[in-house]
């Protein structure tokens, strides 16, 4: 019955505890190796006993760590959980089918340092950030179990999300942060949501009674990603005009010059460039995910790809007559997935003791 309610609140049975003993076990295989100068290190190791995550075990882990140099204090860590996974031909769609890895993980860990960083203080801010590094492997193993239970994905969700990733590092403000929020709110990314709240919630010590104010504290980014309104981003758009010029001077095939256009044309070229290279990146990464074979590359895709393909460049290209259709999809999107995921985070209150 546990089991079955801890799925159910989506924190499979065991997961927290898998999370604290991988940071363990990270530590006490990264430690040892430290060393000034050197900022990429790779480990291969087998935990004493199995990380046990729902029906999943894990007792074999390939890791890397790359200590990267800011301008800035310790920050959380990037962390990526790989996998394989073939590209399959259903007759009638095409999908993504996960390849057992038989009890094997791999994952990498990009940690920021600051540029003046010492040995001492990666092992200081390793105690430092243990919660929040606790909650970022459980984060990431439970990406894992995800695609052990699910076994399969959709190629053109997993295009529209790396480019989502891409478009983060938007050289405008407002539009960097929408996609920073259509990425955080992404279905790959809230399957995962749950866990990493009741990570961080239970290693803190929260009870049911101090449940509501903590998440709204850790996790107001949804509540104002919700926010979200094209209106609203134009304005902003319109308010830091010096920073929609600077992006349009380096466009090489503008219509109009930028000195002969109004502050609103401009808002509305802008929102146009940034949703047709959106496209564009989705698209592109979905051919290079359904070319198998160079031949494709000059005869065209075989058998259901090539209607896949087409029906993606479709949605894509829905808006080209009305770009701000996009950004309005975008608005409905992060207010309805807003309102979901918090309706399934607010199952952990059940999880916290009284």
């Amino acid at each position: 019955m546990k089991k079955e309610f801890n799925e159910a609140v989506g924190v499979p049975e065991g997961i927290v505890d898998a999370g604290e003993k991988l940071y363990d076990d990270m530590k006490a295989n990264l430690i040892p190796q430290l060393n000034m100068g050197q900022l990429e290190y790779e480990m291969n190791f087998q935990p004493e006993e199995p990380y046990k995550v729902g029906d999943m075990e894990i007792d074999d882990v390939e890791l890397s760590v790359t200590l990267h140099p800011v301008d800035d204090e310790y920050g959380d860590s990037n962390m990526k959980v790989f996998k394989r996974q073939k590209l399959q031909d259903t007759g009638k769609s095409m999908v993504y089918m996960t390849v057992s890895q038989n009890g094997h993980l791999k994952l990498h860990v990009d940690k920021p340092v600051p540029e003046d960083w010492t040995i001492q203080g990666v092992k200081d801010s390793f105690e430092k950030m243990r919660v929040r590094t606790v909650s970022s492997l459980s984060h990431e193993l439970m990406h894992d179990y995800d695609d052990f239970k699910k076994k399969s994905n959709r190629p053109s969700h997993l295009a529209d999300y790396q480019a989502k990733t891409q478009f983060i590092g938007f050289p405008v403000k407002a539009i960097s942060r929408l996609f920073y929020d259509l990425y955080y709110m992404d279905e790959v990314e809230n399957t995962v949501r749950p866990t990493e709240l009741y990570a961080k919630a239970k290693m803190d010590g929260i009870t049911k009674g101090q449940f509501l104010d903590y998440f709204k504290k850790q996790y107001d980014h949804i509540l104002d990603a919700m926010k979200f309104s094209v209106d609203e981003l134009k304005s902003e758009l319109m308010n830091n005009i010096d920073e929609v010029d600077e992006l349009l001077r380096n466009v090489d095939d503008l219509e109009d010059s930028v000195d002969d256009m109004t502050d609103e044309e401009k808002v509305n070229a802008l929102l146009r460039i940034a949703y047709i290279s959106f496209s564009n990146v989705s698209g592109s990464v979905l051919k290079d995910m359904l070319t198998t074979n160079p031949l494709e590359l000059i005869l065209g895709f075989q058998g259901s790809k090539d209607p896949y393909f087409n029906k993606h460049i479709r949605r894509l290209t829905k808006h080209e007559d009305d770009p701000i259709g996009f950004y309005r999809d975008a608005e409905k999107y992060l207010k309805n997935t807003g309102r979901r995921v918090i309706r399934k985070m607010s199952k952990v209150y059940d999880l916290l003791p009284e």
